[in-house]
């Protein structure tokens, strides 16, 4: 397996250099590829989506929860605009459990597009830098025959 690494040994010009390296063993990674390797990782949009979509869920519950105990003469006209883009919302124990459901959905769909996003600029980003280093390489070789 041959993997990327930053060298501590002092070359000539005195300054740290990219080297390529032979693991030692199949899979094991420096700490500092471990970074990259973390860092650059795809997000599971699914695992996103649902923790985004409980938020939410939960969020619009907890909230229309709170202002029917809270009471008064007119109960939450501003959570009561949500009924606007959530079909069959308002602010009672009935909207509650379908602002949960309406907001679970939502929030997935934006969790689940977040995480697609970001791993498509991710990959984008890397496949980019892939290709400068190869024409870097091309063009070292060119330059100097």
């Amino acid at each position: 397996m041959v993997s990327f690494s930053i060298s501590n040994r002092k070359p000539k010009n005195t300054e740290s250099s990219l080297t390529l390296t032979e693991s030692p063993l199949p899979g094991a990674f420096s700490p500092s590829d471990e970074l990259l390797i973390q860092s650059f990782a795809k997000l599971d949009k699914a695992a996103l989506g649902i923790s985004i979509g409980i938020l939410f869920g939960l969020g619009v519950f907890a909230a229309t929860i709170i202002l029917i105990i809270k009471g008064g003469e007119t109960v939450g006209p501003s959570l009561g605009l949500l009924n606007q883009y959530f079909i069959g919302y308002s602010v009672s124990l009935q909207g509650s459990v379908i602002g949960l459901v309406y907001g679970f959905i939502s929030g997935f769909i934006i969790g689940w597009l977040v995480a697609f996003l970001r791993n498509l600029f991710v990959s984008i980003y890397l496949h980019a830098a892939r290709l400068r280093a190869g024409m870097s390489s091309v063009n070292n070789f060119l330059d100097n025959p």
